[in-house]
């Protein structure tokens, strides 16, 4: 686990720390959006007893050290890496606003558990944590153009 920020832009939620958990086996990972880096344990806290109750095994261990070095923690570093450059990646891409950071890397994290393969394994990190091929077919482009209705009649683009 490693938290990323501040971020430059606050997001639409006022976060500006992100949490990355990431599962060593499955590389599974998990993202906690925090007003203030001390938010952490809290989030970590309530996602032990989830774990258990969703997987009904065992946890072995959870490791958590502090390194100096960003390289001594080189799973969740380059998972952090990777789920910034696809967010930022969707960001440009439509010219979506710089606020909407919390919303393409939470879409950037469900994306890469969903499709990244354990090139040893030959399965993706959902696959590896619940045991079946991940659906798909509900996915659809970042940033689509959109109208909202509001009372009134008007119509807005957002």
């Amino acid at each position: 686990m490693d938290t990323v920020g501040p971020a430059r832009v606050a997001s639409i939620g006022g976060k500006w720390y992100v949490l990355v958990v990431v599962d060593d086996f499955s590389r599974f990972s998990w993202v906690f959006f925090m007003e203030f880096k001390d938010e952490a344990f809290g989030f970590v806290r309530d996602l032990v007893p989830r774990l258990r109750n969703e997987s009904h095994k065992a946890m072995r261990a959870i490791r958590v050290f502090f390194s100096i070095y960003p390289s001594a923690n080189g799973v969740v570093e380059r998972k952090n890496r990777t789920l910034v450059e696809m967010a930022r990646t969707m960001l440009d891409e439509h010219r979506t606003p710089r606020h909407f950071w919390a919303e393409a890397l939470n879409t950037a994290r469900y994306i890469a558990n969903r499709i990244f393969l354990r090139a040893f394994l030959g399965k993706t990190s959902y696959e590896l944590r619940f045991g079946r091929q991940p659906a798909v077919k509900h996915l659809r482009a970042f940033g689509c153009v959109c109208f909202v209705f509001e009372e009134g009649g008007a119509f807005g683009q957002v």
